[in-house]
């Protein structure tokens, strides 16, 4: 029994440094736990953002496909489709004019210097052989 009463007072000791080591322990996985849920709960109101705004655009969508056209309306439509098919063909077809007039610049470009190049071969055919030495007629 005297050997309890010598070291009850380090046994208090160890009690009292357990039970608050315990106890810090607790109060730190409870603060992990609150982060975690916090985490978690950012995560899922972003994601129900997401699925608002989507719903809300979907929405948007059916509420303009739902607005009745008048006949007038899709007259004009129509025309405007009409107008945009001629508009895209005329483009077409300027491209294909523009395109061809491009290359027959450029083979006339080509042929002109074909052109130049063969009356510098003759000038130094010329000036090594002599004039009209090499039969160029036939």
């Amino acid at each position: 029994m005297t050997a309890i009463t010598e070291y009850l007072h380090w046994i208090i000791i160890a009690v009292i440094v357990l039970s608050v080591f315990l106890y810090g322990v607790f109060v730190i996985i409870t603060i992990l736990k609150r982060k975690i849920r916090v985490r978690d709960a950012t995560r899922e109101i972003a994601l129900l953002k997401m699925d608002l705004l989507s719903k809300q655009a979907h929405l948007e969508n059916l509420i303009e496909d739902s607005v009745e056209w008048s006949p007038r309306d899709l007259k004009e439509y129509e025309r405007t489709l009409e107008d945009k098919k001629i508009m895209r063909s005329k483009l077409d077809t300027g491209m294909l004019i523009a395109d061809s007039k491009v290359k027959r610049l450029e083979l006339g470009n080509e042929t002109y210097e074909l052109f130049e190049t063969l009356e510098r071969i003759k000038k130094y055919e010329d000036k090594l052989y002599g004039e009209g030495v090499l039969d160029r007629g036939s």
